[in-house]
């Protein structure tokens, strides 16, 4: 199909592999003898599951009949619509995979949004109901919806009006079939009658993953977790998604052990935009309805128009605002806060879906006493930058800020930050802090600063390598002549990597229809660490650390002790920056290879070295999945989440043949099927080479690297 002089694929009605089989696994029970298929275009792509069901007849809707030379097999040439309505004989099976039509890939990205074509929804809802009208008594129907079906319940009522109810809704991944603008599309399955219930899940194309749904659904029983089964109204469900934000709002209340309490218990009024009396500023709250933007306690502090924020005026001793403010920066309060943003859809209903949500809250007495602790916190580090500015004002007077220091605290929390790191890193920081030379301990952070570069831009590529190869993204396309850098990889280079992917991610998680398939493939991990490995400041400080490097060796020359020192002195600063960034954003995600293993009721359950902190010897962990996992590869797992993040196979860990110490080997650069790795921790055998095909083919794959 032509548009515009720009290509179009129409990608006709077909049947997925993935849907075939689950199809075929429902209908196994046998009794489907007549098959209706309201759309055909790949015609063959329904045979297979003609045969495997037993059917005798088959008839299918096409605007080009033709012969299909089948016994039993029946094309109607006409409209959809046109001959659904003339239509009186009923079926058992009817599939409805209505056409779609999907850019080019190689169409520019705003002319594939303008241009895209899809049946409007009330018209695909008027088709199910003819289609469902035909249904046999216990005939079902299966179709493929947009995301937004459900959305208000306006199609769960018409489908109730017509004597239909919706026994189930899949969503279904990539792989599975294309999403909507990165949202995933529906399987929903209809039948005649009436229930008041209907199972929500994912129809994963794993076969092992589709038996214990399907079982589930034939059962009536709700899966371990959401994907494998969750029993909901048709008429509140919106997405898969919502309820897994659901399932983590109730885990992480059960962590913190507070209780629920409806927020318009504690609110004396809701509006958007200003509210309340001058008299008012001590109970007034402004919450913007997007979670990505704090919250304040003055209209000055909202840094959006006070349209898109809800100003909420809070009862006399219900909670303080102080309270609710920290309470919105904790894992639970942001994922409340996304919950909130989801359920409400846009602005227009943030007010009501406000009113009506539940957030968990200590006692008032305990809401002072933390309010009291956090107070001194901060001001201990007023205190601390006091000590920093007479520092600098006064150099004379180091002695004395150093006693006030340690007056004030014990030591500086390296330590204990850096067991919070993963191996990778946690490793380079203790060697730095076991060193005394200025000039070695110098070395041992520039080498953290580039670890720590590839160790994320290898995180967020490992994340979004899946959309790379499916939608042909190439990272490096505005600047083709960096891919090769690859081969000999520098400091530069990866921070280059950090950006272009971190921009990417970010694009991502702005938009709400994909930001759950962007988190999905980082295996859920909190927004937190994924606005780290994101973050621009710390791109920014490894760029400024490279510039460093690069001057220091420009100059040439004896280096002095005291030159060292100074140097020294300037990347602890760095360092320092570096610790308020990543703070304990790694306390969420662990770093895992697995081991053995056992498979049981759909949960995958094994015993993992978890590669945390700066030990060489690493804790056993239990870890429960529900993708198998191989063992010896490197995974990053989100506490709470049960699909981990497989990383890509450009760092590794090895052990002394004769010792057992472990030391952690990252890529540094590839000739032909040569990799050279470096360990930036062990000196005992800092580096070696090998042949490592897949590597090579990693690299090529995701156009890092141009071939041979």
């Amino acid at each position: 199909m032509e548009k515009g002089g720009d290509r179009i694929k129409e990608e006709r009605a077909q049947l997925p592999e993935a849907i075939r089989r689950f199809i075929a696994r429902y209908t196994r029970s046998g009794g489907y003898q007549s098959v209706l298929i309201p759309w055909v275009g790949d015609f063959g792509s329904y045979l297979p599951l003609f045969d495997e069901i037993g059917a005798t007849r088959l008839v299918a809707i096409t605007e080009h009949a033709g012969h299909p030379e089948r016994e039993g097999v029946h094309l109607i040439e006409g409209g959809t619509d046109e001959v659904l309505s003339g239509c009186n004989e009923r079926f058992d099976l009817i599939i409805a995979v209505p056409p779609i039509e999907r850019p080019d890939p190689a169409m520019d990205a705003r002319v594939q949004e303008k241009q895209i074509i899809n049946p409007d929804n009330e018209e695909r809802t008027a088709m199910l109901i003819r289609a469902g009208g035909l249904l046999s008594h216990n005939g079902v129907l299966f179709c493929i919806t947009d995301p937004d079906f459900f959305a208000g319940g306006k199609n769960a009522g018409i489908l109730k009006e017509h004597g239909l109810f919706p026994q189930a809704a899949f969503s279904l991944p990539r792989g599975v079939f294309p999403p909507v603008a990165g949202r995933r599309r529906l399987l929903v399955i209809i039948r005649q009658g009436e229930e008041g219930r209907m199972m929500a899940g994912e129809l994963s194309p794993e076969d092992g993953r589709q038996e214990i749904l399907m079982q589930n659904l034939l059962n009536g029983t709700e899966g371990k977790t959401a994907q494998h089964g969750r029993f909901i109204s048709p008429f509140v469900f919106r997405s898969l998604g919502e309820i897994l934000l659901e399932d983590e709002v109730q885990k992480l209340a059960e962590e913190q052990g507070t209780a629920a309490v409806p927020f318009s218990g504690l609110a004396r009024s809701i509006t958007i935009g200003a509210c309340g009396l001058p008299q008012d500023a001590g109970r007034r709250l402004y919450l913007p309805y997007s979670p990505a933007i704090p919250p304040a306690t003055r209209d000055e502090d909202i840094a959006i128009a006070p349209g898109e924020t809800a100003c909420i005026l809070l009862r006399p001793d219900a909670v303080d605002p102080g309270y609710l403010i920290l309470f919105f920066t904790t894992p639970l309060g942001h994922a409340i806060r996304e919950l909130i943003a989801r359920r409400a859809g846009d602005i227009s209903r943030f007010r009501e879906t406000l009113s009506l949500a539940t957030i968990y809250l200590p006692a008032p007495q305990v809401q002072a006493e933390v309010l009291r602790i956090h107070g001194e916190i901060e001001s201990l580090k007023q205190k601390l930058d006091s000590i920093g500015e007479d520092l600098l004002n006064h150099p004379h007077s180091s002695r004395s800020a150093l006693e006030r220091m340690k007056n004030l605290m014990e030591g500086d929390g390296l330590h204990e930050w850096t067991e919070t790191l993963p191996f990778p890193l946690a490793s380079i920081i203790w060697a730095y802090i076991a060193e005394d030379s200025p000039e070695k301990k110098q070395n041992h952070l520039f080498h953290l600063f580039e670890a720590s570069a590839e160790f994320l831009s290898l995180i967020l590529i490992s994340g979004i390598a899946p959309l790379t190869e499916t939608e042909e993204i190439d990272l490096l396309d505005e600047n083709p002549e960096f891919r090769d850098i690859y081969r000999y990889a520098t400091f530069r280079s990866w921070i280059i990597l950090c950006r272009r992917t971190g921009r990417f991610v970010r694009k991502r998680l702005a938009s709400p229809e994909e930001r759950d398939e962007i988190m999905a493939l980082f295996g859920n991990p909190p927004r937190g660490f994924i606005d780290l490995i994101t973050d621009k400041r710390l791109f920014t400080l490894f760029d400024e650390v490279a510039d460093l490097r690069n001057d220091w060796k420009g100059h040439g020359g004896i280096v002095s002790i005291a030159g060292y020192e100074e140097r020294l002195a300037t990347l602890e600063e760095y360092l320092k920056r570096y610790q308020r960034i990543v703070r304990d954003h790694f306390t969420d995600v662990t770093l895992v290879i697995p081991g053995s293993g056992e498979y049981r009721d759909g949960i995958f359950t094994y015993k993992a070295d978890a590669l945390m902190g700066s030990r060489s010897r690493f804790r056993t962990i239990h870890l429960q999945t529900r993708i198998p996992l191989d063992t010896g590869k490197v995974y990053l797992h989100a506490q709470g989440s049960s699909e981990p993040l497989e990383l890509l196979p450009l760092f590794r860990l090895e052990r002394h043949p004769k010792t057992g110490a472990p030391a952690w080997y990252f890529y540094n650069r590839i000739d032909g099927r040569s990799v050279r790795w470096i360990s930036y921790h062990y000196e005992a055998s800092p580096e070696f080479e090998e042949e490592n095909d897949e590597v090579y083919q990693t690299m090529k794959r995701l156009l890092l690297i141009s071939g041979e």
